[in-house]
């Protein structure tokens, strides 16, 4: 199997069906299958082998839905990675293991050129005005499509898991295929439809869900670079959209936004909300707002990464992350391993065919995280007598900012390594719009140290998602006997 197969059949089938819609370009099947060819051909000449890796540093561009969709075909792993990452964060990633090529938009070029000579590629392919990409898609297509097994690694998406730090969770042709077609059988999706693609693809939940679903069932991706309200009404009224996968952040945008008080609704099919808690207001405002409703869902990245979602034809329990989609099995269990009841909180696990391979290189934290087949996911929540699943905290020490996972101990290190800071600590400030903000306490060592010295330093060591908005000077950090920090005392600081 490969999921590149999915782009030949429609090509013969339907070659003249809008595949990708972005601003004023269309791209049909016909074209995406003979651009995909072109490139992955030239892939291969450059190189690029079977097992070999590509970093594709975009943001909601063609051009990455094209070198994801070519990199699998020649059998080769797509690492794609958050376009606002510093130089810092990519140098990590790049020295993981040995990656062939950097796919990057021209304008962000020195995020690359500054750590090119410890971290070198066989090619980096620029996009935007004036890049390289057109040269890499106007020669001729071999047939690129390579025999892959549904074990066999596709994707590669940096984690941090229950450790802090980031690992390549290993996405193989098998979790893709399942989670792919979870749309049609929760949802009732089918080709007729058009994803609203807003939510980044290099995040799962948008590559899973707007993207890889799309293109298995000939549908169309309205493709947005960034969030413009502009472009957006156009998206809403005259582009086509049936379904809404994203973030809370957009629902809370599409309530309150003054450009989009009078959208009507009616023909979007599908509207889920996942990434991070849906909050109670927002889902209210919504419904009262435009009579209809949001279902709330479940990913991690570990899991490909849908694991529950509130199904069509079943009742929403808007507090709820759904039941357990198609082929996955759900379990809570306490820290001695015992497993709870319905009403009874522990430890969320899953397990199925959406299940990673394994961290990259990370046998030791695999085996931590993945035990007996089941899927640690480090966050806590019961179930109901119905099986709905409701989700209550966080085992892992991390914040959940607009649906992306800020782990506290990368935040920290970059904190603790500003000269006059002596010790840190983060947590997540509630906010009705992102879910949370990250909040950082500061303990300076004497040195005259300002709120807007360390946001700045911050802000050159980690993509902006992460960087604090907040900064507190504090006498110290409470702590227990262990080191651990004491987040409630925090809390507390004025």
């Amino acid at each position: 199997m490969n999921l590149y197969s999915w782009l030949q059949g429609h090509a013969k089938e339907r070659p003249g069906k809008v595949a990708v819609r972005f601003r004023d370009q269309e791209i049909t099947f016909r074209e995406l299958y003979r651009l995909t060819d072109a490139l992955g051909t030239a892939l291969r000449g450059a190189g690029v082998n079977r097992d070999d890796h590509v970093t594709l540093m975009l943001p909601n561009v063609p051009e990455f839905v094209l070198t994801y969709m070519a990199t699998i075909g020649i059998g080769s792993v797509v690492t794609p990675i958050n376009p606002s990452y510093t130089s810092r964060e990519l140098k990590h990633i790049l020295g993981d293991y040995d990656y062939r090529v950097l796919v990057i938009e021209k304008s962000n070029r020195d995020t690359y050129d500054d750590i090119a000579a410890e971290c070198p590629q066989k090619a980096v392919i620029t996009t935007g005005p004036g890049g390289s990409f057109p040269e890499w898609v106007t020669g001729s297509g071999s047939g690129i499509v390579e025999d892959r097994g549904r074990d066999d690694v596709a994707v590669m998406i940096y984690s941090s898991g229950l450790t802090g730090y980031p690992m390549g969770a290993m996405l193989t042709q098998g979790n893709l295929d399942h989670n792919s077609d979870l749309l049609r059988l929760c949802m009732e999706a089918d080709d007729t439809d058009t994803t609203l693609t807003l939510i980044p693809c290099f995040h799962s939940f948008s590559a899973s869900v707007n993207m890889l679903s799309m293109l298995r069932y000939g549908g169309t991706i309205y493709l947005m670079k960034k969030l413009d309200f502009r472009e957006l009404r156009h998206a809403l009224t005259d582009g086509g959209v049936t379904a809404i996968c994203a973030v809370p952040t957009l629902f809370y945008g599409l309530v309150h936004h003054p450009d989009l008080s009078d959208i009507d609704y009616a023909a979007v099919r599908t509207l889920i909300a996942g990434g991070s808690a849906l909050s109670v207001e927002v889902y209210d405002a919504f419904k009262e707002k435009f009579h209809t409703d949001i279902r709330q869902g479940y990913g991690i990245t570990e899991a490909s990464p849908v694991c529950s979602v509130n199904r069509k034809n079943r009742p929403i329990k808007p507090t709820s992350i759904g039941q357990t989609v198609p082929g996955v099995a759900a379990r809570v269990q306490d820290d001695e391993g015992n497993i709870l009841g319905p009403g009874q909180t522990g430890e969320l696990l899953f397990k199925g065919p959406n299940i990673m391979k394994g961290y990259y290189r990370r046998e030791q934290e695999t085996r931590d995280i993945i035990r007996d087949g089941w899927l640690h996911t480090g966050d806590l929540g019961y179930t109901d007598e119905e099986g709905y699943i409701f989700i209550t905290g966080y085992k892992k020490d991390m914040v959940i900012t607009s649906g992306f996972n800020v782990y506290s101990r990368e935040v920290t290190n970059v904190l603790n390594s500003l000269p006059g800071i002596r010790d840190s600590a983060i947590i997540g400030e509630p906010d009705l719009m992102r879910g949370a903000i990250i909040k950082a306490f500061v303990v300076s060592d004497g040195a005259e140290l300002t709120e807007d010295d360390v946001k700045k330093f911050a802000r050159r060591q980690l993509a902006t998602f992460k960087t604090p908005r907040k900064v507190l000077f504090v006498p110290k950090i409470p702590r227990d006997g262990k080191g651990r920090v004491l987040f409630d005392l925090l809390r507390e600081a004025p």
